[in-house]
């Protein structure tokens, strides 16, 4: 199950400015293709985001509303009692477990012994409220495995039916992730939600390392977005689930490229095009050998899944300085129009007029070889 967290990790963008409008556009999209829950932040953290639960219950979404509660400070009990009383479904409970955020007393004002009693103070209080509980270990990844057994152990018993293990800052290996979690798994009994950070460009393979280890649960945020350089995409984790370890995750992957629009619209950043999924050039075809075996029926040659799995438009782009003969041939036999050698560079430049920044469409060079063929014929 992937739990979207957009709307949080959006907002750490340096100047996103993220409309409440906006997020009901966004969460309508999300519901569309199939996500099952989505976090929204502190209840009391970050504007209307208790509003947006309300939104959530009265359009009768099947999505499901998750909110963070802090177990350090002095604002956890009203912030338990707020998401119990807008209809949030689960609140997961963060606690430090690093020694890099222990050390900050000033801040979190705990030490490693604090820790559990605190969590258990805050789970009394949640569990007379119809909430379901979740904790969350900030930094876990950078923590000892026995200070995260010694808090995780007992929680079961406590109420709480979900851990959040935190890479907070991208740190984290595929192989050190996997045995991790299996262990943790193991030890706790408890499900697993894990939450990625991308500072060296490893979330979705940390994501994807954890499922292999049992995680039941990913955090993800469209098109990568988050604090600093971002976090797991929910596009490519979506997918690799699906095309790469055969998991179902729900999710209409054809809608993928429509909520990459929405969230590109909603925090003003525009993707790279070499973005994996939902980027431009991911099915722009250009060397030789490629068009020829994707447009002459072979495309599982240099694709590997296809454009309309993620709801995108294959194009092909005749930009380079070679002989484009060989490219040419499929698309002349799917419309009956031959052509000779000497013909070459007069179908290629008018195919290049045609191209957009991604290249053209199949429809379109067949136009452009019908209409060529047609003026040759009439002079």
């Amino acid at each position: 199950m992937l739990r979207d967290t957009t709307l949080r990790e959006g907002i750490q963008v340096p100047g996103s400015r993220i409309s409440q409008e906006q997020k009901q556009r966004f969460v309508s999209v999300l519901e569309e293709i199939g996500v099952g829950e989505i976090e929204i932040g502190l209840p009391d953290g970050m504007s209307a985001c208790v509003e947006l639960s309300d939104y959530i219950r009265k359009q009768g979404y099947r999505i499901q509303a998750t909110a963070l509660v802090p177990c350090y400070g002095a604002r956890w009990p009203s912030q338990v009692d707020l998401a119990a009383l807008h209809g949030v479904r689960r609140i997961d409970i963060l606690a430090p477990i690093s020694d890099y955020l222990l050390k900050d007393r000033d801040h979190y004002g705990l030490g490693t012994g604090d820790i559990l009693p605190r969590l258990q103070q805050v789970i009394s209080r949640a569990r007379s409220t119809p909430l379901e509980l979740g904790v969350g270990l900030i930094d876990a990844c950078r923590a000892p495995l026995e200070r995260i057994l010694a808090i995780g152990q007992p929680l079961g018993e406590m109420g709480v039916s979900r851990l959040v293990i935190y890479d907070s800052v991208g740190a984290m290996l595929p192989a050190r992730m996997t045995p991790l979690v299996a262990e943790v798994l193991r030890r706790t009994g408890l499900p697993i939600l894990v939450h990625c950070h991308n500072d060296y460009g490893l979330a979705t393979a940390n994501s994807l390392a954890a499922v292999e280890g049992g995680a039941t649960a990913v955090d993800v945020a469209v098109n990568g977005v988050g604090g600093r350089a971002g976090n797991a995409a929910l596009e490519e984790v979506a997918l690799a689930l699906a095309n790469l370890y055969g998991l179902g995750t729900g999710i209409d992957t054809t809608g993928l490229r429509q909520l990459s629009a929405v969230v590109e619209e909603m925090t003003g950043l525009k993707n790279t095009p070499l973005k994996p999924i939902v980027g431009d050039y991911c099915f722009a075809h250009v060397p030789v050998m490629h068009i020829r075996c994707v447009a002459g029926g072979n495309p599982s040659a240099f694709e590997p899944f296809g454009p309309a799995q993620v709801g995108a438009e294959r194009t092909f782009d005749f930009s380079l300085p070679l002989d484009y003969e060989a490219a040419l041939r499929p698309f002349a036999q799917k419309c009956g129009c031959a052509f000779d050698q000497a013909e070459v560079p007069a179908l290629v430049a008018a195919i290049r007029r045609g191209s957009s920044a991604r290249g053209c469409t199949e429809q379109q060079i067949l136009q452009v070889l019908r209409d060529f063929k047609a003026e040759a014929s009439n002079r």
